[in-house]
């Protein structure tokens, strides 16, 4: 067994930065006060929480008055799809994929549930959506269109910037979730002329508990959870300063260095890929491999359970997934790699192998071997209990 774990999750969650340690360490050793109130430890509080929401504005092209801190990138895409179908009341349909984060899909079924009519487009073999196909769907009853920038699963990076105009002309509110896709690509909000965009501070390295939404304009968004004038009214509580300025710095940071660690990730990737390969014949990739996540493999491994290789790799010291973090424990196989036109047994059999900012290439190499020992025992013992198992 390895003595230290190997991560190769990042999707699911990133380690904490040293820059967000460091902006953490003064809050835990002196206290802050509530950001609300007007004494000294309060507006203390408030310069921060503000210097922080300025960070987060910066990471993808916004003014720092359209950043709504909330509680994760769950809770963000929440309050923009049902926050959008309260201020768009009287419309009926919603139009999203079928390879959306659960924290998409969840809501919107609710809304299904409830009388909406939602439409859900297929992507193609890779992964990839066609805009042309969904601004066919955003009518005049269209009260929301949400659909996320980069997949979770497989990294496809969609084109979402022809669906823009689409759908302002039919006055219909476009969210983009970008809790994968920023920190690992450029995002601009302004450029794809979205109304709503969801980021996930623990996908960049912050404490985990911590989010935000883009709001372009207050006019479309209802709030969810009512109480005081917190975040412009529209999202009402104490705010998480730890956790705000934690994203903060964490935006800092990516700004600083996502080029350098973009490229890096990419690079580290491709050797992985190139050493698996060469070692296991029949490996195939879920995904494409332009216009993808710098990060992101999904990977089918012939012959074996994709559960079964991620027992024995975390049991090996490499740490990697079967899909969103969100669908641990689910017994089903990838909505995403189903929509993609897999079947069942190969998406039973593929792993999502996601690197990081920390991600050395000596983890890489390590890490590559150890993953093709532990396939080719395990595809040993399936060949055998297979061969003994016939008549």
């Amino acid at each position: 067994m390895a003595c230290m774990a190997i991560y190769l999750d990042h999707n699911a969650g990133a380690p904490i930065r040293p820059e967000v340690r460091a902006a953490l360490a003064p809050l835990l050793e002196a206290g802050v006060g509530n950001p609300s109130s007007v004494h000294r430890s309060g507006q203390a509080a408030r310069r921060m929480l503000e210097q922080a929401r300025g960070r987060v504005a910066a990471l993808i092209g916004a003014r720092p008055a359209q950043i709504v801190f909330c509680s994760g990138g769950t809770e963000a895409n929440n309050l923009a799809i049902a926050g959008a179908v309260r201020v768009r009341s009287g419309r009926h349909r919603i139009v999203t994929s079928a390879i959306e984060h659960s924290s998409i899909l969840k809501p919107v079924e609710r809304l299904e549930a409830e009388g909406m009519e939602v439409v859900r487009v297929t992507p193609d073999h890779e992964g990839r959506l066609d805009p042309q196909r969904i601004i066919e769907l955003i009518t005049r009853d269209c009260a929301l269109v949400a659909l996320g920038l980069a997949n979770s699963e497989v990294g496809t990076i969609q084109d979402l910037a022809p669906i823009t105009q689409a759908a302002r002309d039919a006055a219909a509110i476009f969210h983009i979730d970008a809790a994968q896709a920023a920190g690992r690509i450029a995002v601009d909000a302004a450029q794809l002329g979205c109304d709503l965009m969801t980021l996930s501070g623990h996908k960049l390295g912050a404490p985990a508990g911590i989010g935000a939404l883009y709001v372009r304009d207050a006019s479309a968004l209802a709030p969810l959870i009512v109480g005081g004038p917190q975040e412009r009214g529209l999202r009402a509580g104490t705010p998480n300063l730890f956790g705000a300025v934690g994203l903060g710095a964490a935006a800092e940071a990516v700004c600083a260095r996502m080029a350098q660690e973009s490229a890096t990730m990419a690079q580290l990737r491709n050797m992985l890929l190139e050493r698996l390969r060469a070692a296991i014949p029949g490996l195939a990739v879920n995904g494409p491999r332009q216009a993808v996540l710098p990060n992101t493999l999904n990977l089918q491994f012939p012959g074996v359970l994709g559960e079964t290789m991620l027992i024995a790799l975390d049991l090996e010291g490499v740490q990697v997934s079967m899909g969103s973090a969100c669908a641990a424990g689910a017994v089903e196989p990838s909505h995403v790699l189903l929509a993609m036109g897999r079947d069942a047994q190969a998406a039973r059999s593929s792993l999502r192998i996601s690197l990081g900012y920390s991600t050395t290439p000596r983890e890489v190499e390590e890490a590559s071997a150890i993953i093709i020992a532990t396939w080719r025992r395990i595809a040993h013992a399936a060949q055998r209990q297979a061969a003994e198992a016939a008549p």
